[in-house]
C-alpha cells in the first residue's frame, strides 16, 4: 500500500491510549512527570492521568466529551475503538492483527479505558475537577499553570479537519498555560508529515523548539514528537 492509498481515520476519535505510550510517544520519564503539575490536553480516555496521580503525580486532563455522563462517554469511547480497528483493518501494512483478528491495541486500550471511566466517574461524583469540559483554543486556565502540558494524537492528526489558524491558537493556547508543551505525532492519521510545520514555528514568536525520535506507538512511521517552551 502506497502513502498515498493510505486512508485518514475519519471523525475526531475518543481514544484511550496508556501510560506507557505516554511515556513513549512524549519522551518522558515518570520522574519528569512527578516534577509539577501536568495538563493532558486532549485527555480522551487514556488512563494517563488517573496512573500519574496513582504514582503521586498531579495532573489535569481536558477534553469536550468531558461534559457527557458517565455512561453516554462509555459508549462513545467504544464506538471510537471501533472505527479505529476498522479503519486499521484496511491498512495491514501499517497495523498487525493476530491469528483471531484482533488488533494488537485493543486489549490494553480497552483496559485503559476502563481504568479512566471509573476515575471520570469517582471525579464526577467527587468533584475533584481533574477532568475539564473544555476545547481548544481556548483553555479555563490562568498562564503558567503546569510545569508541562502534553497533546496527542488531536492537531496534526486532524490536519483535514483542522486548518492552520486553529493549529496556531491551539499551540499558543498551550504554551499560554505550560512552562512546556510536547506535542504527538508530527504526522495526519494517514502518515503524510505536517506539511505547515516550519510555518508554524516561525509563527511562534519567542518559542523554542526540538523534535525528538520517539517510539511509534500507534505506527512505527509516527516516530516524532515537537517539543515547545519559551525561550529564556
Amino acid at each position: 500500500m502506497t502513502q498515498e492509498s493510505r486512508s485518514l481515520v475519519g471523525p475526531v476519535l475518543i481514544s484511550s491510549r496508556t501510560f506507557g505510550n505516554y511515556l513513549d510517544q512524549f519522551a518522558v520519564t515518570e520522574a519528569e512527570l512527578l516534577a509539577g503539575l501536568v495538563l493532558d490536553c486532549p485527555g480522551g480516555a487514556s488512563e494517563f492521568a488517573a496512573e500519574l496521580r496513582a504514582r503521586g503525580g498531579r495532573a489535569v486532563s481536558v477534553d469536550p466529551s468531558y461534559e457527557l455522563p458517565v455512561d453516554t462517554l462509555a459508549e462513545r469511547i467504544d464506538a471510537g475503538r471501533t472505527q479505529a480497528t476498522e479503519w486499521a483493518r484496511t491498512q495491514p501494512d501499517r497495523f498487525f492483527f493476530d491469528e483471531n483478528g484482533v488488533w494488537e491495541h485493543s486489549p490494553v486500550w480497552e483496559r485503559s479505558a476502563r481504568t479512566f471511566l471509573a476515575d471520570f466517574a469517582r471525579d464526577k461524583a467527587e468533584g475533584t475537577g481533574h477532568y475539564r469540559a473544555a476545547l481548544l483554543p481556548e483553555l479555563p486556565f490562568a498562564d503558567d499553570s503546569f510545569a508541562l502540558a502534553v497533546s496527542g494524537f488531536l492537531l496534526f492528526t486532524y490536519a483535514d479537519q483542522f486548518d492552520y489558524a486553529f493549529h496556531l491558537a491551539a499551540v499558543r493556547e498551550l504554551l499560554r498555560v505550560a512552562t512546556e508543551v510536547r506535542l504527538h505525532p508530527l504526522n495526519d492519521s494517514s502518515g503524510a508529515p505536517y506539511e505547515d510545520l516550519e510555518r508554524l514555528l516561525a509563527d511562534l514568536d519567542g518559542v523554542s523548539a526540538r523534535v525528538l525520535t520517539v517510539p511509534g506507538t500507534t505506527d512505527p512511521g509516527e516516530n516524532q514528537t515537537l517539543v515547545l517552551a519559551p525561550q529564556l
